[in-house]
């Protein structure tokens, strides 16, 4: 990870391993809140997140789980 600045991206996996969180959890936040986008390159997709987005995820994650 040669790019820690605000903007670095986070994949999917790596998002749903820093949360502690399974991924299909991941993406149904990552859904209901809007954060995220997909990076698609011909036929395959992938979503990043940046962390901001895991900073808001992380939060989100936390109240729900009160």
């Amino acid at each position: 990870m040669s790019d820690l600045g605000k903007n670095a991206l986070v994949d999917e996996h790596r998002a749903a391993v820093l949360l502690g969180l399974a991924p299909p959890e991941l993406r149904w936040f990552s859904r209901v809140l809007g954060l995220g986008f997909k990076q698609e390159n011909g036929e395959s997709s992938r979503t990043l997140f940046t962390y901001e987005d895991l900073k808001r995820l992380s939060s989100a994650a936390a109240a729900s789980a009160k």
